[in-house]
């Protein structure tokens, strides 16, 4: 076996280097119940050096769920980061090093033929990379917070989330550039931002700059699309404040019809964890799940006993406002679409037959209002009185369950050939308002040929989002060229990694036939 870096009385912890195709070396730790002779293995592959790095802690498993239930633990580091050798381009690499890994796996003596994968974000594109097609010892997996589509969270609707993530991608090509200096992100144009900052192009990144549809680049260098190919038991879980939402709420569509009936999703009220943030000021008492979910699952699969914690072929998600936990399907139909017009200041079950609002927007100047790691107390409208516009409901008269897709019609003018379009929804309780769901779109994207000052109408669909506006409670509707988490749109017509020059755009909505569906449940 492999030289014993901890050893007590439950777990023997080995650790050893997998040698890739290449001859590259992944450092890997194997952990294994002691008195075992075969057992099941949790396998999972990060890029994190602060994932159970050395220097080893051996307090680190003697509470992990996967040991203390008789699965063996293999946790590896990915090529180029943490002990494994090599460099590092985020997703080149995994599917080869993964299934050589595998390979390698199969050779141990206490291999039992069953494989089970766990990961979240980055963790869990290190096995989706190769489940296409899902080798047969795998037997099931938890893939947490994380998309087979990154072109979803990536770019949506004509705008570009801020710099495919720059600061991570720098993070993840350190060892082949250690002096990264990182400049301001607002020179333009973005498409050379690698160039500024590490000295040469990176086709990687700058591909998932340019590239403004799923086919070709995307299909093949960031995450093939795998959900429809899956054939085992997969425990999906997302949370409503994740950038992934979108995308993981895909995949749970295209999964085959028999494999989900054998698989689930759990979605709670959650960013990019799968627990409470601690700068959630909402409360949220029952927000949370027992962290022994991916265990549970595993023995659910391996015994076939009742997993606790959703049904299988169901989605159970977590309601913002109720505070309570909901089985449903999705995609299912609402029960009725509630309209809600724009009227001056307000959302109205009667529509405005005229009057018309408008707002300013100068790229060069973020407002810094939306932020969206998770649920918090937005800041008061009237400190971006101009830059934005704001509708409020009149208090719901009982509470009302909204679950699936908000829908937003709206008609607007703007003097510049292109603008962006960013649309929040708000929960607002005892005068304060939370965040809830948001999108965003170019106006190129919506009407190609748009000329300045023209009127336009925008449909736009938003992510999918669940909550309960309690009675007494209201619902409030924020339109901005601002989005937040987006880079900001120059208000010039053009590739926005392109484009060099800004402008401001003054923007207008008009009242008439401009309006929200709230979907109910």
């Amino acid at each position: 076996m492999y030289p014993v870096i901890s050893e007590n009385d439950k777990i023997t912890v080995t650790e050893t280097y997998f040698e890739m195709n290449d001859g590259v070396k992944l450092y890997t730790r194997v952990a294994v119940p002691k008195g075992v002779d075969k057992c099941p293995l949790v396998f999972m592959r990060s890029p994190y050096e602060n994932a159970l790095t050395e220097p080893f802690n051996p307090d680190e498993y003697n509470d992990n769920q996967f040991l203390n239930n008789g699965y063996a633990f293999i946790f590896q580091h990915v090529r180029g980061k943490g002990g494994s050798e090599g460099y590092c381009i985020p997703y080149k690499a995994e599917r080869e090093d993964g299934l050589r890994s595998l390979e390698i796996i199969r050779t141990l003596p206490f291999y039992n033929g069953e494989i089970y994968l766990y990961g979240a974000s980055y963790l869990a594109s290190a096995h989706m990379a190769y489940l296409v097609p899902t080798p047969k010892d795998i037997k099931g997996a938890c893939l947490l917070i994380q998309t087979d589509k990154n072109f979803i969270r990536t770019y949506r609707n004509g705008c570009n989330y801020k710099f495919s993530n720059l600061s991570w991608w720098l993070q993840m090509i350190n060892r082949r550039y250690p002096d990264i200096k990182i400049e301001s992100p607002v020179k333009r144009p973005y498409k050379d931002i690698m160039k500024r900052i590490v000295g040469e192009d990176i086709p990687e990144f700058t591909g998932t700059l340019m590239n403004t549809t799923f086919e070709g680049f995307w299909e093949t260098a960031q995450n093939p699309a795998v959900a429809e190919y899956l054939d085992i038991p997969v425990l999906f879980i997302d949370g409503w404040f994740d950038f992934y939402l979108e995308g993981m709420f895909d995949m749970w569509r295209r999964v085959p019809g028999k494999t989900k009936e054998i698989s689930s999703m759990i979605v709670g009220p959650w960013g990019h964890a799968y627990e409470v943030c601690e700068h959630t000021n909402y409360p949220m008492e029952n927000g949370n799940i027992p962290q022994d979910f991916c265990v549970k699952w595993f023995d659910a699969i391996r015994n076939g006993t009742k997993f606790p914690y959703s049904k299988k072929g169901k989605i159970n998600y977590y309601s913002t406002g109720s505070d309570r936990w909901i089985e449903s399907d999705f995609p299912s139909l609402p029960k009725e679409m509630k309209r809600l017009y724009f009227n001056k200041k307000s959302l109205s079950d009667t529509e405005q037959i005229t009057g018309k609002s408008s707002f300013t927007y100068n790229p060069d100047e973020p407002l810094d209002y939306f932020y969206y790691d998770c649920i918090r107390k937005a800041k008061p409208v009237d400190i971006c009185r101009g830059k934005m516009l704001a509708f409020e409901s009149a208090p719901f008269d009982k509470d009302t369950d909204i679950y699936g897709n908000i829908r937003w019609h709206i008609n607007i003018s703007t003097d510049c050939e292109d603008t962006a379009f960013f649309i929040r929804i708000y929960l607002v309780e005892n005068g304060d308002a939370y965040n809830l769901t948001e999108t965003i779109t170019s106006l190129s994207h919506i009407c190609p040929d748009y000329k300045a000052n023209e009127k336009c109408t925008i449909d736009l669909t938003l992510p999918p989002c669940g909550f309960t506006v309690k009675k007494g409670a209201s619902i409030r509707a924020v339109i901005s060229s601002d989005g937040g988490v987006y880079v900001p749109h120059a208000n010039v017509k053009g590739h926005w990694a392109e484009v060099t020059e800004t402008k401001i755009a003054r923007t207008t909505v008009y009242m008439e036939d401009s309006f929200i569906e709230l979907p109910l449940k």
